[in-house]
């Protein structure tokens, strides 16, 4: 079943779609947006410059690189991500910027539909850049493949109203702004979910969520995702005593829970018991930052490599999320033998159990302070930990995750009558294909 993949960013979610796809012979493009390729002519360029500049830029643009999918079969339109990109690192408004995004979404949409769509048997595609890749396909008797990520867009909605009415200081500017686009953001959302014969989703939260706010439960496939490749043995904690070392991963926002990780660290006061490194861009008010205190260190956005080294370093992962389909930073904490406190409004939930990490409610700062406090008081208990989590993300890899999904999508879209060819069961099926990387 030839497919095409529409993706118009390098997210490893969609990579690894491709890369299923391409495991089976099904996939005909992945079609994105800007991709880096370091033997051509940029990455050419770049190696000709003096070693002190070409390090940074080569780190920063390899962030955009494509490593799962043939680069014969990666197409990339970069014009608008690269105009969205640009004025949002030229300092433009929340506004310009968003503006551009959305253009980047509907533009990216429309040239899939008009380029891609004709001549494949299958189009997946992702929320919000869906709607005229579907709307061709349904005219040309295309399947139709849609890819959520997240929870339900009204859930969130509703959650974030709920946070800024609870924690005024959360209010973001121009805020009226994107109150009036959400009608009609949420519109184009609703009709993508229409017009799909299949959704996939990455958890079985984020099924809940949609099937709570109308999405038909007929058409769901939940999918979870994969860890990253597991070190080979988790990391002897060291028996001394000194500052129990907790980690955050990824951007500091309302919607991760961040100012409930500051709220719940206020309340543990383990002062130099403890200590809290926030790796990751930061998205909350300054003043809420500044309450932190001396044992919390803001590191800003780092290179990944530099994220999994403080993995293995840390003594436990805290990702307090209020909302979020999956949630990558658990599983690859887990890859490198680190446990997890998450709560149970991470898709990735379901991956934690009292042998590898705490599970606590979501927005409940003394849950969250008492799961702190657990670890701080259990330092045995959790060292113990890190071989049980390390061995939960080597039953959960990626190549799980794009086994299930094929065999579920030739079953699912056979009996919607497609074209599409047998797949052996899940437990029946061998190794995957070697891959061709496209770098």
């Amino acid at each position: 079943m030839k497919s095409i993949v529409a993706y118009p960013g390098n997210m490893q979610h969609a990579q690894q779609i491709a890369r299923a796809l391409f495991e089976r012979d099904w996939l005909q493009a992945f079609v994105t947006s800007y991709v880096y390729r370091p033997h051509g002519s940029l990455g050419a360029l770049v190696e000709r410059l003096p070693e002190k500049w070409a390090r940074p830029i080569q780190a920063s643009l390899s962030r955009r690189s494509i490593d799962e999918a043939p680069d014969a079969l990666v197409r990339g339109y970069p014009a608008w991500e690269m105009l969205r990109s640009a004025a949002k690192k030229a300092g433009a408004g929340p506004i310009i910027v968003d503006a551009l995004w959305d253009q980047m979404c509907r533009r990216f949409d429309a040239l899939v539909a008009r380029r891609h769509v004709g001549g494949a048997q299958a189009i997946h595609s992702f929320e919000y850049t869906a709607l005229a890749s579907f709307e061709r396909a349904r005219k040309e008797g295309v399947a139709r493949v849609l890819h959520l990520p997240s929870l339900s867009s009204r859930e969130f909605e509703a959650i974030q109203c709920r946070e800024i009415a609870e924690w005024p200081e959360l209010a973001v500017p121009n805020a009226a702004w994107f109150a009036r686009k959400y009608p009609e953001r949420q519109a184009r959302r609703d009709a993508e979910i229409a017009l799909a014969d299949l959704v996939v989703v990455n958890s079985s939260l984020t099924a809940r969520s949609h099937i709570e706010y109308g999405a038909d439960p007929e058409k769901i496939v939940v999918a979870t995702l994969g860890a990253p490749p597991a070190i080979g043995e988790a990391r002897p904690a060291s028996r001394e005593r000194g500052a129990l070392s907790v980690l955050w991963a990824g951007h500091f926002t309302l919607g991760k829970g961040a100012h409930y990780l500051l709220d719940a660290w206020r309340r543990l006061g383990a002062n130099s018991a403890a200590r809290l490194d926030v790796y990751g861009a930061l998205d909350i008010p300054e003043r809420l930052l500044a309450s932190a205190g001396e044992s919390v260190t803001f590191h800003g956005a780092v290179r990944r490599s530099a994220l999994y080294e403080a993995y293995e370093r840390a003594d436990v992962l805290a990702f307090p999320s209020l909302s979020d389909g999956f949630g990558m930073v658990v599983a690859e904490a887990m890859a490198h033998g680190l446990p997890v406190i998450a709560t149970d409004m991470a898709g990735a939930a379901e991956l934690v159990n009292p042998r590898n990490g705490l599970v606590v409610p979501a927005a409940d700062p003394a849950a969250l302070a008492g799961a702190l406090r657990w670890c701080l008081d259990n330092r045995d208990a959790l060292r113990n930990m890190r071989v049980e989590a390390l061995e939960t993300a080597r039953r959960h890899q990626w190549s799980d995750y794009r086994r299930d999904l094929t065999a579920t999508l030739a079953i699912r879209l056979r009996r919607l009558g497609y074209d599409s060819p047998p797949v052996e069961a899940p437990a029946q099926i061998g190794a995957a294909a070697p891959m061709a990387h496209g770098r």
